[in-house]
């Protein structure tokens, strides 16, 4: 693997910018015969804002070379052959609110191509409150587009999940997360109990559950018990 980075930035001495710059990203992945199996390259410009928000604008190029079957929409419909290679560019959007406030956001937008000459249309977003000082909540959600050739044709799905977390003490921790998948008509529920019993040693108790919606039926349910403890010799 490579990943070279190439930043510069700008740093205004009045304004509400504390600093922008364009920045140059990419990852490539090889083989053990040295031979290029998928890279990503990113040309970024990044504005932070003197309250620490920040908005990105990416142009982004991608190319895979599968090894193995794959279905860009995992619909269960035919996969892409191993051995074919694809190559596509997309536009990326971010912005991130100030992370200091009770309220945040975080907002994304992905417009271009995608596998098999295809296009994609994707929104992602989080809301958060924190209730001083005990808890955190958030909504993730995710819609996405995709406009392929035959088998494949247009598919769309979208992911909601809401997450809750309770700090009772500097030791006690609660968080449940839910999570409602379109494309699959399930949800996923997933609970988390942390005692901190001290330090750098944690006692969790997790429930989780993967169910369909209609008629509710639940696929499997599981109890995780996992104790930590920290020996210091």
């Amino acid at each position: 693997k490579l990943s070279p980075l190439l930043l510069r930035n700008f740093f205004p001495k009045k304004g509400e910018i504390l600093s922008h710059g364009i920045q140059f990203a990419s990852n490539y992945y090889f083989n053990e015969s040295f031979n290029r199996t998928d890279n990503e390259s990113m040309l970024s410009y990044i504005m932070t804002f003197r309250n620490r928000s920040t908005i990105t604008i990416s142009g982004i190029n991608d190319y895979v070379k599968l090894a193995q079957p794959f279905d860009p929409t995992n619909t269960g419909r035919d996969s892409l052959a191993i051995g074919t290679q694809h190559r596509y560019n997309s536009l990326d959007v971010l912005i991130v609110s100030k992370p200091q406030s009770v309220f945040t956001y975080q907002l994304e937008s992905i417009f271009g191509g995608y596998y098999d000459n295809g296009h994609r249309l994707s929104f992602n977003g989080t809301i958060g409150y924190r209730v001083q000082p005990y808890v955190n909540i958030a909504i993730n959600a995710n819609y996405t587009d995709l406009r392929l050739p035959a088998p494949y044709n247009d598919t769309h799905f979208t992911l909601i999940g809401p997450k809750v977390d309770v700090t009772f003490t500097n030791t006690l921790y609660f968080t449940t997360y839910v999570q409602y998948d379109d494309q699959q008509k399930n949800i996923n529920t997933n609970v988390r109990f942390q005692w901190r019993y001290k330090p750098a040693s944690d006692l969790f108790i997790v429930y989780g559950e993967n169910s369909l919606l209609t008629p509710y039926t639940p696929r499997f349910r599981q109890l995780v018990v996992k104790w930590t403890y920290w020996l210091n010799i």
